[in-house]
């Protein structure tokens, strides 16, 4: 049986005071991202909100400015500009972060792609695997050293938060132990670009969320850091892009079950602010969250910690060859 918020958690009227810290939402232009920069900057965070574009992460701004015109001009918004299937582009963002403060309290790790063709960055690796793992991975063990250290301040509340899904149970079993697993096509060469095995490599993406997760926690259970992460499923939203995948007609039948953004926000939100996710941190450390904030029990290879000491070893591996070669 899992642990959940007995009366679901209302982001609007349940995050506490967030005045004095800082936060980072990725993908935060659109859908869940949106909401949780929303509702983080209302509730008195500075939050910087990462986009592909600087556009994009000004156009952001303003709309999140027009909602909330108290913040027009304070400074509590601020964009950064990542292109997160690329690792040069997100270890440079989050160099760039660490150029302008000197904290961070809340990172929510919400930016991705969604089921697609069969393709790899110009580093080498597929596209999916590098825009839901590689890239997430990469900008946060690059904050590592900011979060640490926020972690062991007075009264400090640090918390990642990785946007994963249901669809982690999706792919077949693997052991991320080789560079194939991050250009892995989930099956043979034919029907590669199946709608199944689409699926079926995005669940692969996912699964590696909840296994980063698993995996930080140990790290930092280990060297006695005070932080928590926890990976989460947001639940089917309606975001752009999920409509666009699932095609007019298909969207249109499965309306009256998919979330709203703000309501696909209440679960990241929930893992990122909830004060009895800090009052009982042993009990929500490293947890799958589903809507609304109940602990779920992942897949078993999402539970093997020798198969997330692997993704990490290797995900560490190919970051490395990358930043030296170019590409794997």
């Amino acid at each position: 049986m899992g642990t959940w918020f007995s009366k679901r958690f209302d982001p609007v009227t349940d995050i506490p005071h967030l005045d004095g810290r800082i936060a980072i939402v990725t993908g935060a232009n659109s859908g869940i991202g949106y909401q949780s920069a929303l509702q983080l900057a209302s509730h008195g965070a500075k939050v910087y909100l990462t986009t592909r574009s600087e556009q994009k992460a000004l156009d952001t701004i303003g709309r999140i400015e027009r909602a909330l015109p108290a913040l027009k001009g304070a400074g509590r918004l601020q964009a950064l500009t990542m292109e997160l299937s690329s690792i040069s582009s997100a270890k440079a963002a989050a160099e760039a972060f660490l150029k302008k403060e000197n904290r961070l309290d809340i990172l929510i790790n919400n930016a991705g792609t969604l089921a697609s063709a069969y393709s790899e960055t110009p580093e080498g690796i597929s596209t999916v695997i590098a825009a839901n793992h590689i890239g997430p991975f990469v900008f946060t063990t690059t904050l590592l050293p900011v979060l640490e250290a926020t972690a062991k301040l007075p009264g400090s509340d640090v918390r990642v938060v990785n946007v994963s899904s249901s669809q982690h149970s999706a792919p077949p079993y693997t052991t991320f132990s080789t560079l194939s697993d991050f250009k892995s096509l989930c099956g043979p060469e034919a029907g590669k670009d199946s709608f199944s095995r689409k699926m079926a490599r995005y669940g692969q993406s996912k699964l590696a969320n909840i296994l980063f997760t698993k995996e930080l926690q140990r790290r930092w259970d280990e060297a006695g850091v005070p932080a928590v992460t926890l990976a989460v499923h947001p639940g089917g939203v309606a975001t752009e892009g999920s409509i666009n995948f699932l095609g007019p007609l298909l969207f249109t039948l499965l309306k009256p079950f998919i979330l709203t953004p703000l309501q696909g926000a209440i679960t990241p939100l929930f893992a990122a602010t909830a004060p009895v996710v800090k009052a009982e941190a042993t009990k929500w450390k490293a947890s799958y969250l589903v809507p609304y904030g109940k602990v779920e029990v992942p897949s078993a290879n999402a539970r093997d910690a020798e198969v997330a000491s692997n993704l990490w070893a290797l995900s560490e591996k190919t970051v490395g060859e990358v930043l030296k070669n170019g590409n794997v």
